[in-house]
């Protein structure tokens, strides 16, 4: 009995291996075949293999990585969210990237404090990352983010449908023109193909007419039966005489698809002219490439130059913004990367030129709300382009916001957020500009604060908000001064005055009072806690002690003579013993420093009890001195 229980046991043994051995290689195989659908951007097909593998209780770092990166390109931060904690949670070593990515989502479902904490370690990991050098330079972006917000009101359009609706373009001066997958119905799908990507029908290119109040009318039609392909077209701009189309399509040509090396559809940018009754000579730009991308044309005001989204040779990151001057003759030169104060290792994409050369752009990279926020960067006298400023809310959002055209006549346009679920356009109006370079004049008297002493030839700086120096200068001969700062921000003004160096005399105590133009400690009627505005001068007593360890110092206060005699000597005692209990709680050792009040004893202006003063007269005795009573 013993024997057969023995082989029993072996026998149920090789069996459970054999089963978990054939439940690990299940996994694998589905694994194999999802990050096939993945490298294909088919993230829908993918999605649904990485759900069933996760199901079976399969976990892995790749598996979670995978299956959040699906929903993040998708948009869908709140699922992304879900998948980049459970990654985090397994407590193993992650790519940098997936920290970036993870604070994304963290600032989607309102844990902006987690995401910056997050950040702040993929910085830690990340010290060459532009995305590291802007979130470092800028641990602020919020306050910037809040200072723009407010100044637009937006609305949802009503041409929208439950599909994917998106990146408008002008076309003339009353109608516009945008992308939508509005051919998927019901499941059904008019059009043989499927974005494997988002599971809807390939966009097409649609129009419709732009109201007297700016917003859109409801009737839409078909742009171009003549444009249309089975494949995607999208994201066109137009010259402004209306006779020539660059736009956005899949590698597709003569009724043929190119692929690349992972079997993927890539996008390139094609040209048409109109004849005056449809869009003909369809060309693909010389620039394109069957490796790469090539995405969202966009023009100068000048039409010299055409902006576009790529992943090229080259880039930054998942794509960066591109231009390429337009010649004479209709060819093009060399397309030219943005650079660094434009481009991160993030995605930048959905380039606009205004008619005044600002630059609109979406970005990831640059601190932002989260998914993709709409920045804009006015162009520098050398023609380039350094400087991005989030737009703010309510443009922005925590989800995907992108694609914003502008018009300076009716001071809006439209824009495009997938903020209610689905990629949909909203119109804009602005309300107050953003001005990012906007400046204005900061100007005074400098003076002495109690006695208005003007304070002519003395430095001063600048502060801000946080209380860090902005600006240095000097007041001139009659005090006064003027800065150029920064348009509605709060800044704070204060002198500099020089340390004297301090002499102590053996035979004559010093008073610190005098050496740090100390007036006096200003304390409210009849209290005796030290005031706030009393600390920086009370801080300059304890900076001259741990600098001279060996001085010990008397406090002596003093009050005016009104109130009676005793009421003074007890308020001044009181005083006395909150000055010095201020002092060594600052680090300086008890033994150091004593004192007492004076009360109403040692009067400097001959106000005694029924004399007649001025309050100036009476304040001269309300005083502290501080005497270095040994060395």
């Amino acid at each position: 009995m013993e024997i057969i229980k023995i082989k029993y046991t072996r026998l149920l043994t090789l069996l459970l291996f054999s089963y978990n051995l054939a439940f690990a290689q299940i996994p694998r195989r589905e694994m194999k075949q999802a990050n096939i659908e993945f490298e294909n951007y088919a993230y829908s097909d993918a999605l649904e293999i990485y759900l069933e593998v996760a199901n079976t209780g399969f976990r892995s770092i790749e598996l979670y990585e995978k299956t959040g990166d699906c929903y993040y390109f998708r948009g869908e931060l709140d699922y992304a969210y879900q998948w980049y904690n459970k990654l985090f949670s397994l407590g193993k070593k992650v790519d940098p990237e997936y920290y970036y990515r993870y604070a994304q989502t963290l600032k989607f479902v309102g844990k902006i404090d987690q995401a910056d904490e997050k950040m702040q370690e993929f910085a830690n990991m990340s010290n060459d990352d532009i995305r590291t050098q802007m979130f470092l330079e800028n641990k602020d972006y919020r306050k910037e983010i809040d200072k723009n917000s407010d100044k637009y009101t937006i609305e949802k359009m009503k041409i929208n449908t439950k599909f994917s609706d998106y990146g408008t373009a002008f076309f003339g001066k009353d109608k516009i023109v945008f992308a939508s997958s509005r051919d998927t119905l019901d499941g059904k799908k008019k059009r043989k193909k499927v974005d494997r990507w988002t599971n809807e029908s390939f966009t097409g290119l649609y129009m419709t007419s732009i109201k007297e109040d700016d917003s859109l009318k409801d009737v839409v039609e078909k742009f171009s039966l003549n444009l249309d392909t089975q494949y995607h077209e999208s994201t066109p701009v137009f010259t402004k005489d209306g006779n020539t189309v660059y736009f956005t399509r899949n590698n597709y040509n003569e009724g043929k698809v190119q692929k690349d090396d992972h079997n993927g559809i890539l996008l390139k940018i094609y040209r048409a002219t109109f004849n005056g009754t449809e869009w003909t000579d369809v060309t693909e730009l010389p620039f394109n490439s069957n490796e790469y991308s090539c995405a969202h044309p966009a023009l100068s005001a000048d039409e010299s130059i055409l902006y576009f989204a790529s992943n090229m040779p080259g880039t930054f990151g998942m794509s960066d913004i591109y231009r390429v001057s337009i010649k004479g003759n209709g060819t093009f030169g060399m397309a030219e990367n943005l650079g660094p104060g434009i481009n991160t290792e993030g995605r930048e994409t959905f380039p606009f030129v205004s008619e005044f050369d600002d630059l609109y752009f979406a970005s990831e990279g640059h601190p932002g709300l989260g998914g993709l926020d709409i920045f804009m960067s006015k162009r520098e006298p050398d023609g380039n382009y350094v400087r991005a400023f989030n737009m703010g809310r309510p443009i922005n959002s925590e989800r995907d916001d992108f694609a914003l055209i502008f018009d300076a006549e009716s001071s809006g346009g439209f824009f495009t957020t997938n903020r209610g679920g689905n990629d949909d356009v909203y119109s804009y109006k602005e309300i107050e500009i953003i001005d990012p370079d906007c400046r204005e004049k900061l100007e005074g008297l400098l003076t002495k604060e109690f006695t208005g002493e003007v304070l002519a030839n003395t430095k001063i700086q600048v502060l801000n908000e946080d209380g860090e120096v902005v600006i240095e200068g000097v007041s001139d001969e009659n005090g006064n001064y003027s800065f150029e700062v920064m348009c509605k921000q709060i800044f704070t003004i204060q002198p500099v005055i020089e340390k004297k160096k301090v002499v102590i005399d053996p035979n004559n105590s010093t008073d610190l009072a005098k050496v740090f133009n100390i007036e006096y400690i200003y304390f409210d009627l009849g209290k005796y806690n030290v005031k706030p505005e009393a600390e920086k001068d009370l801080n300059k007593v304890v900076a001259y002690l741990q600098q001279n360890p060996s001085a010990h110092l008397d406090v002596r206060t003093h009050t005016d003579s009104r109130a009676s005699r005793k009421y003074n000597q007890v308020l001044s005692d009181k005083r006395a013993n909150s000055i010095i209990a201020y002092i060594v709680n600052h680090g300086i050792d008890p033994s150091r420093v004593s004192g007492r009040g004076y009360g109403e004893t040692q009067l400097l202006s001959k106000c005694p009890d029924g004399v007649i003063c001025s309050e100036e007269q009476h304040r001269l005795n309300r005083r502290c001195e501080f005497i270095i009573s040994g060395m």
